[in-house]
C-alpha cells in the first residue's frame, strides 16, 4: 500500500490531481485510515500511471474515467527503449542496491515497486531485476553483500513482482500457462520473472512457486488447461536429478500441453537426453517471444 505522496512521485501527476480526480471522477478508490490518510494499492498506482500518460497524449479524464484497462491499454503507444528509459532504469537498479546497503527493507521494497509502476515490465525486468540479481550474486560471491542483504533484495523482489501479477491476473484473457520448477529446485526468481512477462502480455500466469513434484505439475495442468507448463532450471553441482525430474513432467503432461524449458541449468542438460516435446528458451527474451507467439496463435 502507497501513500499518496508515493503515488505522486510514481506517476507523476500532483496531489492535487490525484484528489480532484477521486473526487470528481471516481479514477480510484483508495482506502482511509482513522485520520483519513489515503493508501493505495498496486493496481491503483498502474492505472493512474497509464492514465497521466493517456492524459498527456491529448485524451480527456472524463471520457478516459470510463474506461477499462484493456480499453485504456488500446490507446497507449508502445513505449521505445531510449536513453532516458535506460537511465531510469540504472537509477532503479541503484536504489535498490544503496537500500540493501543500507538494511533498510522498507527502502528496498519502495524503490522495487515505483519500478514496476514507472517503467514498461520489459524495461523492468530486462534492465532492472536481471541484471541487479547477477551484481546482488556477484557480490555475495566477492564477500561485499552478507546473506541478510542479499535476502533483503530477493524477499522485496519476490513480494513486489508477486504483488503486481496478481494484478495483471485479475484481468487476464489469454491462455493459462503454469510456471514452477521441479522438485528439489527451490531457485524461483528467473521463472518468477518469467510469469511477470506472461501475465503483462495478458496469459493467465498460476505460478506456483518453487520445488514441485512433476506428478502435481501434470495433474494440476491438466484441471486448469493450461495451454503451457514452463519451467526453469539453475546450475546444479549434480544436473542428474533435476533432469530425471524433467523427464517424468514431460511423461505425465497430456499430450496438449507445450513443455517450455529455461534457465542456466540447461547448459548442463545433454541435448540428447532432453524430453522432445521441450522447448528451449535459453532467456528472458526467448520467453516473451514465445509468449507473443502463443497468443498470436490463438488469438
Amino acid at each position: 500500500m502507497y501513500s499518496i505522496k508515493a503515488v505522486s512521485q510514481a506517476t507523476g501527476l500532483s496531489i492535487e490531481t490525484l484528489r480532484a480526480w477521486e473526487r470528481r471522477y471516481n479514477i480510484v478508490t483508495p482506502d482511509r485510515d482513522a485520520n483519513g490518510r489515503r493508501s493505495y494499492r498496486p493496481e491503483d498506482v498502474i492505472r493512474l500511471r497509464k492514465l497521466r500518460e493517456a492524459t498527456g497524449a491529448g485524451h480527456a479524464i472524463s471520457k478516459l474515467s470510463r474506461l477499462s484497462e484493456a480499453e485504456l491499454g488500446h490507446l497507449l503507444p508502445t513505449p521505445e527503449p531510449g536513453g532516458a528509459l535506460r537511465a531510469a532504469s540504472r537509477n532503479f537498479a541503484g536504489q535498490i542496491i544503496a537500500a540493501a546497503e543500507a538494511y533498510a527493507p522498507d527502502q528496498c521494497d519502495q524503490a522495487i515497486a515505483m519500478a514496476l509502476a514507472l517503467l514498461p515490465v520489459h524495461e523492468v525486468v530486462n534492465q532492472v531485476l536481471s541484471p541487479l540479481l547477477v551484481v546482488v550474486g556477484e557480490r555475495w560471491q566477492a564477500g561485499t553483500f552478507t546473506i541478510g542483504q542479499e535476502r533483503l533484495i530477493t524477499s522485496a523482489i519476490r513480494k513486489q513482482v508477486s504483488s503486481v501479477l496478481d494484478t495483471y491476473n485479475r484481468v487476464a484473457d489469454g491462455p493459462t500457462i503454469l510456471l514452477t520448477t521441479v522438485a528439489n529446485e527451490r531457485h524461483e526468481l528467473g521463472i518468477l520473472l518469467c510469469a511477470l512477462i506472461g501475465a503483462s502480455h495478458g496469459l493467465r500466469c498460476q505460478y506456483l512457486g518453487p520445488d514441485l513434484p512433476a506428478a502435481d505439475i501434470a495433474l494440476l495442468a491438466d484441471k486448469i488447461g493450461a495451454a503451457v507448463v514452463g519451467l526453469s532450471f539453475a546450475l546444479q553441482a549434480d544436473p542428474a536429478p533435476p533432469l530425471r525430474e524433467l523427464c517424468d513432467v514431460a511423461a505425465r503432461l497430456p499430450a496438449a500441453v507445450d513443455l517450455w524449458i529455461g534457465g542456466a541449468g540447461l547448459r548442463q542438460f545433454p541435448a540428447h537426453a532432453l524430453p522432445t516435446r521441450c522447448r528451449s528458451l535459453p532467456d528472458l527474451q526467448d520467453f516473451e517471444r514465445h509468449v507473443e507467439a502463443l497468443i498470436g496463435q490463438r488469438g
